[in-house]
């Protein structure tokens, strides 16, 4: 009899000691999981902040044709980028990736202007006077950049991800017409 007490006790103890393993180790996955999520979001935020610092290189570009050549191919650049962020977001969330693509539509209509206008401005070159008046909206930048970042955490978040893909959802969408980047 005891011989079986002791029996049942070691396994109860063996049971509990396997269990906290195991919990120990999806506590351990899914935070590595939300390190490994946190570092893509801040590499795709970096990418299309990389399109707003653009009209400062033009801004500062010297007369030579291999820098101009240079600043093209940093536009196709930055396409490719931003595309590859995007594709990867969208295969862990639709949701997600769609908030991202928004995210680069807002960013691109708001420094389109500036940036089209700091090809004519005069003069231009390392030492170019950038005026207040002609610099990007970087209020403007700083909101949406915080709204990408606050969508993020919302997707971590399992009670916030079913509400914003309701949401987001093509359903909603058609009636609310959500076609802009906002809160």
């Amino acid at each position: 009899m005891d011989t079986d007490n002791y029996i049942e006790i070691t396994v109860t103890l063996l049971m509990g000691l396997l269990s906290s393993a195991v919990l120990a180790a999806v506590v351990k996955n899914s935070q590595a999981q939300a390190a490994k999520h946190k570092e893509l979001v801040a590499a795709a935020s970096k990418s299309v902040f990389k399109r707003v610092e653009m009209y400062y290189r033009i801004r500062r570009r010297t007369k030579d044709a291999a820098d101009i050549i240079n600043i093209r191919d940093m536009f196709h650049h930055i396409q490719e980028e931003n595309e590859y962020y995007r594709v990867l977001l969208a295969a862990e969330s639709k949701w997600h990736g769609e908030r991202y693509a928004f995210y680069i539509k807002a960013i691109k209509e708001l420094t389109e202007q500036q940036t089209q206008e700091a090809w004519k401005q005069r003069p231009f070159g390392p030492d170019a006077e950038i005026k207040p008046e002609h610099r990007p909206n970087h209020a403007r930048i700083n909101e949406l950049s915080m709204q990408f970042a606050k969508d993020s955490r919302r997707l971590m978040n399992p009670l916030m991800r079913g509400w914003m893909r309701f949401r987001d959802s093509w359903l909603t969408t058609r009636i609310w017409k959500i076609t802009v980047y906002e809160p």
